[in-house]
């Protein structure tokens, strides 16, 4: 997976996210209790967004450029 891959899903979640947060401003999401598990799922979702933008540098494997080594 090359890093523009992952900038374009990361784009696709985005704007996932934002769909679904205006999806839970409707009044019948409020009162059925849903809003405790889109809380968690956004929670995790954050997490693993910001895992894969801090591990991008792995992603790169274009020819002609190292990848990045762990350190």
């Amino acid at each position: 997976m090359s890093s523009h891959q992952v900038d374009l899903k990361l784009g696709e979640l985005d704007a996932a996210m934002k769909k679904l947060r205006i999806a839970m401003k409707a009044p019948i999401v409020r009162t059925a209790g849903f809003r405790k598990t889109h809380d968690r799922a956004a929670r995790s979702i954050a997490a693993a967004t910001t895992t894969f933008e801090s591990a991008r540098p792995l992603f790169n494997t274009e020819p002609g450029q190292p990848r990045a080594r762990r350190r």
